[in-house]
């Protein structure tokens, strides 16, 4: 039986006075979202770090390619089987709570695997069972993260709030990736380890720091079950055809741009024969691509209009963009055009973003958010090792070429399907 679409009561007001007032000044005057922002930056700085470390370990540990991917598959079976659950709890519990037992856990075990792997030496099946476990007490985090900040922020800070959030998160994935390959070859593994669970415990602190989260408040005459929360949030889904749009439309976008950069970066070294230098040059133009759409986002606001259809427009310029770069024959040539695809890009996810969060009720979107993580987490890595394939085949320009031709031909498509999101204003 599905639970009905408003069994829930609107959230538990803020603490008194400091949160709520907070709503009504830009987000970087407002302490509960920043310390908020500032924990999840946090952990998201720990996860990349965490994946870094454990990667590396893995490879020089064992040198085994199949054991590298081992750990992939697992993380990503943890999040596509476990995500829409860990969305459902976050609706359910106190949010603030729920972010505490996420990072306080990943940090002990983060702790306990370096323990284990750099001193006692486990076998790997027991690696990767507290990696699966980390990564499923890390589910628990982002849709309550979500959920959490959109009430903080205030409707009339929805477009500002999230691009502060893209905009941090990226910044916490380049730090940390390009980090922790330093720290491990500087101080060691188990060092790299410890720094990740440090960072999981300085998340924690910032989470305390934010005060009490709002959370979704039930009638205590109606008791609903887990499962029943569950697939109400799936009927959610079903039901609403702009929220049905979204959660179809940002995996589907995530996989094709995310394949398209694994192709550019094949080019760059067996195409282009582009230098360590070069080579990083194009890894950095894609996050500032996005960070510089993010700064657009947040320098206008609510001055942009009809936001809807700047998501098609940024979804049907890739496909030129990314053929135009199929045809290069230098790394320096590309770097325009690697920036301004991570622009456009910012643009598509950012807004589809901003729709969400303005749209979806805050007692709804942590099932909403952990159902399309979950979704998102399967789709880029099917997509990736489906082109991968074709490239090792047919060469990574010819695999560009015609996966621009299909993100084309996706962005004509989902602009007159997808006509909820399209006349989105």
């Amino acid at each position: 039986m599905e639970a009905p679409l408003q069994s829930l009561d609107p959230p538990l007001p803020l603490n008194p006075g400091g949160a709520e007032k907070a709503q009504h000044v830009p987000v970087w005057r407002n302490r509960p979202f920043m310390w908020l922002l500032s924990g999840n930056t946090a952990s998201v700085f720990g996860d990349s770090f965490n994946g870094i470390a454990i990667s590396l370990w893995v490879l020089q540990t064992t040198g085994s390619a199949q054991r590298m991917a081992a750990v992939q598959i697992c993380t990503m079976a943890v999040s596509f089987l476990f995500g829409s659950f860990a969305g459902t709890a976050a609706d359910r519990v106190d949010r603030r709570k729920l972010m505490l037992l996420s990072d306080v856990s990943r940090c002990l075990i983060a702790a306990l695997l370096g323990i284990c792997l750099f001193v006692f030496g486990v076998p790997f099946p027991a690696m990767l069972a507290l990696v699966s476990l980390s990564t499923f007490l890390g589910l628990l985090q982002s849709p309550a993260f979500h959920a959490s900040t959109t009430t903080l922020a205030g409707q009339g800070r929805i477009q500002q709030a999230s691009s502060a959030m893209h905009l941090a998160d990226n910044l916490a994935r380049i730090s940390g990736l390009a980090l922790a390959g330093v720290a491990v070859a500087s101080f060691g593994g188990l060092a790299a380890i410890l720094t990740t669970s440090a960072a999981f415990l300085l998340s924690a602190f910032c989470t305390l720091l934010a005060g009490r989260f709002p959370s979704a408040r039930r009638d205590s005459s109606e008791q609903i079950s887990f499962l029943q929360d569950w697939s109400g949030g799936l009927a959610y889904i079903r039901k609403d055809p702009l929220i049905r749009s979204v959660v179809i439309l940002n995996p589907v976008l995530t996989a094709f741009f995310l394949t398209a950069i694994m192709l550019v970066q094949v080019m760059a070294v067996k195409s282009w024969n582009a230098n360590p230098i070069e080579f990083g040059l194009i890894e950095m133009c894609i996050p500032l691509g996005y960070m510089a759409g993010a700064g657009i986002i947040i320098a206008f606001g609510q001055r942009f209009g009809r936001r809807g259809r700047l998501v098609f427009i940024g979804l049907i310029l890739l496909g030129p963009m990314y053929f135009l770069i199929s045809g290069l024959s230098s790394p320096h040539a590309a770097l325009p055009f690697v920036l301004l695809g991570g622009l456009l890009f910012s643009f598509c996810s950012m807004m589809v973003q901003i729709i969400l969060k303005t749209e979806v009720r805050s007692e709804w979107q942590g099932r909403i958010y952990g159902t399309m993580g979950a979704i998102t987490s399967m789709a880029p890595s099917l997509c990736l090792a489906i082109a991968s394939m074709l490239a090792d085949r047919w060469g990574a320009s010819t695999v560009l070429a015609a996966q621009s031709a299909g993100l084309l031909a996706l962005g004509i498509a989902a602009a007159f399907l997808l006509k909820p999101i399209r006349v989105y204003r």
